[in-house]
């Protein structure tokens, strides 16, 4: 049946290069619990900005959500931190400034790589309620996104719409 040498050669060459391009895991963020979220590493190249968004889930009588957002660099210090509050359903996002060579060095490539902890609390006892978070690479000069990862335990799959009605 395969008996020509370039017929076995490339039957060979397929089988193993099918893994290279089968459709890979969505990047995903780590939650540990339900108040912390890790996002990365991850690395910028020139040009390149850094958002994480949040929101916590509730309805109008919740209390506001408090969060926390750390920015790692490299070495892993903490060289950033932000903590603010946001109403349930209000947005609350952190730019990173990645413009400072001493908090964030700069690799051979010109590229600088950071990580992101995110703590949110909500001080209502019962129940304790969940948030969302967002971590965004975006082009400076266009604004258009190039890399999102989301909180996989949260926010719905992609392409799965909940029907009106539904616990989700």
């Amino acid at each position: 049946m395969l008996r020509s040498r370039p017929i076995q050669a490339m039957v060979i060459v397929a089988v193993l290069a099918t893994p290279f391009f089968l459709p890979g895991d969505r990047a995903l963020a780590i939650q540990d619990s339900e108040d912390k979220v890790w996002f990365g590493p991850v690395t910028l190249g020139v040009g390149q900005g850094a958002r994480v968004n949040v929101y916590g889930l509730g309805g109008p009588d919740t209390t506001p959500w408090e969060f926390t957002v750390r920015i790692f660099n490299r070495r892993g210090e903490a060289v950033q931190e932000r903590t603010f509050r946001a109403a349930p359903g209000a947005i609350g996002s952190f730019d990173v400034n990645i413009g400072n060579p001493d908090e964030f060095p700069v690799d051979r490539l010109g590229r600088r790589s950071l990580r992101a902890e995110i703590v949110g609390f909500n001080p209502q006892p019962d129940p304790p309620g969940k948030y969302a978070a967002t971590f965004e690479v975006y082009s400076l000069l266009t604004g258009h996104t190039s890399l999102f990862i989301g909180n996989p335990d949260i926010l719905p799959a992609p392409g799965i719409v909940p029907l009106p009605g539904s616990a989700n």
